[in-house]
């Protein structure tokens, strides 16, 4: 990515947001991610993703963590949440059934058509971001929200041998028999099963998914995972999350793992699941070369941040045009009408891109 088509005047006020928030992740205000998004490209833009130039790692801003962290327990072999309330949910009401869920583990019985009211608005056929979910549980409960992508098995052991109960967003079932993301609600793991225990609203309680399962059908969604926490364990799930939780950093780790599971896989979902992970990092060019590739593999249906992602990482390369035809496409085949795709392409994303296109002597620092 080489910055055409993304002015200085946008830099600048990129970098005036970026500095005034801030990377640190605060309370009850987590930072900005990109959404799970999934992308496609063609065979000879392919060669040009593989030939990448190398990332410029030096130049993603650091955050220095002043504050002494605990430290968290090792996982065990086996861990699960002895009381975790289970719900059907509602019509297309998995992610606030999800919430309420993860918040019976903190002793809070919440009602699910509260929740979707608050979470989702009355149209029934949206879904549930994460955004909304902090301000949410902060002012009915006095807990805090926060979400990254990247997440690993190891991380999700973690935190639940920590006593946290995160909440991920995967195929509700294998791809090829429906296309349907889905949030569910992790209660435990076992080692020695091979596998991951979710009270899933449409599956049941207790439900085991094999850790090769759980992981391969999370990967479409950036490994995305929620948790809900008490103010006074936010440095333990600092710790938990280590350098994961500097924005740059998340960003940089995933688009190094993306970029090698499309080259190692090549299946359609790995290539959108690049595409998205290149643009969160501001690599424009390898974005829209990797959504072209996994467009061209397969299908994008159910893969709901292509919409965005696509369309706005040929906007930060100038292709307005492209951006808006690849926009009304994505647009017509979904059963949701986006307002996301006229949205401004992320912010952050274009600030990491000209960190590394921008001698550091022209970055403005006020």
């Amino acid at each position: 990515m080489r910055g055409r088509g993304v002015s200085v005047g946008v830099f600048a006020l990129t970098i005036g947001v970026v500095l005034a928030g801030g990377l640190v992740l605060r309370s009850g205000e987590p930072a900005q991610s990109a959404a799970i998004v999934d992308t496609t490209p063609t065979e000879g833009m392919a060669a040009s993703v593989t030939a990448a130039e190398p990332v410029a790692v030096a130049s993603i801003p650091t955050v220095t963590v002043a504050e002494i962290l605990p430290t968290p327990l090792a996982a065990p072999a086996s861990v699960v949440f002895p009381d975790m309330k289970h719900v059907w949910q509602s019509l297309n009401n998995c992610g606030p059934a999800a919430v309420v869920m993860a918040l019976s583990t903190l002793g809070v019985d919440a009602n699910q058509e509260a929740a979707r009211l608050a979470l989702r608005g009355p149209d029934v056929r949206r879904g549930m971001g994460p955004q909304g979910v902090g301000p949410w549980v902060k002012e009915n409960f006095d807990l805090r929200s926060t979400w990254r992508n990247g997440g690993t098995i190891d991380t999700i052991k973690s935190l639940v041998a920590n006593g946290f109960a995160p909440m991920v967003t995967q195929w509700m079932q294998d791809p090829w028999v429906s296309r349907i993301a889905h949030w569910r609600t992790v209660r435990g793991y076992d080692d020695a099963a091979g596998v991951v225990y979710v009270n899933d609203s449409m599956l049941g309680n207790m439900v085991p998914l094999s850790y090769e399962w759980f992981g391969r059908n999370w990967q479409s969604f950036s490994y995305r995972y929620m948790v809900i926490y008490r103010p006074e364990d936010e440095k333990l799930l600092k710790a938990i999350m280590g350098p994961q939780v500097s924005d740059a950093v998340m960003r940089r780790d995933l688009y190094q793992r993306a970029k090698t599971e499309a080259l190692t896989q090549n299946t359609n979902f790995a290539w959108l699941a690049y595409g998205e992970a290149a643009y969160s990092f501001g690599m424009f060019e390898e974005a829209v070369a990797a959504f072209e590739k996994g467009l061209s593999m397969g299908s994008p249906n159910g893969v709901f941040g292509l919409r965005n992602s696509y369309p706005q990482a040929l906007r930060a390369l100038g292709r307005q045009q492209d951006a808006e035809r690849a926009a009304q496409q994505l647009n017509s085949i979904s059963v949701v009408p986006s307002s996301t795709v006229v949205a401004p392409p992320d912010p952050y994303a274009l600030y990491l891109a000209m960190l590394r296109t921008t001698p550091i002597e022209q970055i403005p620092t006020e």
